[in-house]
């Protein structure tokens, strides 16, 4: 796979300023990709203004039963919601592991982006509430 030599930039979501400048941090490469992974899979589908088709139905999925169909579900909206919204990242693997007695899913994602040599991985939870 060739590198690209495009650097990937987004502003970092939580709005910390930069210390050199003042100006909002940003966030470049993998880690904007990542941030941006995050806030599509967290976001409903209709939640963001003039772009209804932008998110995913995660959220909903949440109040299913914890069961393999449940995980299998949640591992499939993973991979379209981010196949339809980001093209900088090409998916090669979800995983979603179930864990009862926390009431939570861990969401390990394994993918690669033009811009770096090696496959990058998130990881997350995602729990009601």
């Amino acid at each position: 796979m060739a590198i690209s030599t495009r650097t990937y930039h987004d502003f970092s979501f939580n709005f910390s300023s930069n210390p050199m400048s003042g100006d909002v941090a940003k966030k470049s490469g993998a880690a904007a990709v990542k941030s941006a992974m995050l806030s599509i899979m967290k976001t409903n589908y209709n939640e963001r203004l003039f772009q209804p088709e932008v998110g995913s139905g995660i959220r909903a999925l949440l109040f299913e039963p914890m069961n393999p169909i449940t995980e299998e579900r949640l591992k499939q909206e993973v991979k379209d919601c981010l196949m339809r919204s980001e093209p900088r990242a090409t998916i090669l693997g979800v995983t979603i592991e179930g864990q009862e007695d926390k009431n939570r899913y861990k969401v390990s994602i394994l993918f690669s982006v033009s811009t770096e040599t090696e496959p990058q991985k998130l990881e997350t939870f995602f729990e009601q509430g």
